[in-house]
């Protein structure tokens, strides 16, 4: 692998080595700004671990998210590889490898740029910072790694949301059976690759009750922010091959119906006639019960679990501060 592999990748990502060097770089910065720990205690804060810990979320943040677009990349060209066989034409997946390997370009780091700074800009407080602060430089900091790690995550969605475009391509065009869609399994864990990447995102958000103080409000952005996108990412790509699956149930069950008003509303004179209506019955039944979206329980069941790990990890900071001041309260 050479240096530039390392640090950016030929595929449009970047490498793990630029995420290595951005972590070292943000520890830097933020030990500079004064902020691990803090000398003078910020205004907008009640102690210094609270600053702390948010100096540490915004240094470990950014350079998971790097990662994360580097192997979450990697992971979908794997799962287009696995989709291969059941295209019929080997151009649409070479297409579908090239949308994902194609670097942002000038639009794509317009759009990114745009909407992750919208975001930060939200959720800081740069006039504040810099005008009524009493510590400037480690409130301008901390506002800079908001601003920063928001601008990461624009970036990493409108990467990820190109990815997403490309499976949906891909359902447009792949073969299925209506009754074996666990062949488009892999169709379906492109999403799950998204999920996997904002649950770990999330998963560095308690480090904001470093002090044993859980603070709801901390969470409340991120999480409308990530939720939808998870939801977004899960089922757009797949939109396209639902609709196909459910307009070719809709033909055969119509198929089905057309040959039962053959029959006649007369009860069957045979066991052949008998045995034909039950089977149709059978059928019809069988095609009303398929599924239209290619999402079977085992993976209904990761979703689930994936989600569940970031409350789970939050609720664990709230247990830790009620045995922190049940401790000091003891002692």
């Amino acid at each position: 692998m050479g240096r530039r592999d390392f640090f950016w990748g030929d595929q449009g990502a970047p490498g793990l080595g630029l995420a290595g060097a951005l972590l070292v770089a943000l520890a830097i910065f933020f030990w500079a700004a004064g902020a691990l720990p803090p000398e003078e205690l910020p205004s907008n804060t009640t102690s210094a671990s609270e600053t702390v810990g948010m100096a540490l979320m915004l240094i470990l943040i950014p350079p998971y998210m790097l990662a994360a677009w580097c192997i979450g990349q990697q992971r979908s060209l794997e799962l287009v590889e696995e989709l291969r066989p059941l295209v019929p034409d080997s151009a649409e997946t070479d297409a579908a490898r090239e949308a994902i390997r194609k670097p942002l370009g000038a639009r794509g780091w317009f759009w990114g740029s745009s909407m992750g700074l919208a975001f930060g800009l939200v959720n800081t407080s740069l006039v504040r910072a810099f005008t009524t602060s009493t510590t400037p430089v480690i409130d301008g900091s901390i506002n800079f790694g908001q601003l920063f790690l928001w601008w990461i995550i624009g970036l990493l969605m409108v990467d990820r949301a190109r990815t997403a475009r490309a499976f949906r391509r891909l359902g447009q065009v792949i073969r299925f059976d209506l009754f074996k869609i666990e062949a488009l399994r892999p169709l379906a864990r492109s999403g799950i690759v998204d999920v996997v990447i904002v649950t770990g995102a999330l998963l560095f958000s308690p480090l904001q009750a470093l002090d044993a103080e859980f603070r709801a409000e901390n969470y409340r952005f991120a999480l409308s922010i990530a939720t939808p996108a998870m939801l977004f990412f899960v089922l757009w790509p797949l939109r396209a091959i639902h609709l196909r699956l459910r307009a070719e149930r809709a033909r055969r069950i119509e198929a089905v119906e057309a040959q039962l008003d053959g029959l006649g509303s007369a009860p069957a004179s045979n066991v052949e006639a008998t045995t034909a209506l039950e089977a149709l019955l059978a059928h019809r039944d069988r095609l009303l019960d398929a599924r239209t979206w290619p999402l079977d329980l085992r993976l209904l069941s990761r979703i689930f679990i994936y989600l569940i790990i970031p409350p789970m990890a939050w609720a664990g900071a709230a247990l830790v501060e009620r045995l922190v001041n049940t401790a000091l309260e003891a002692g």
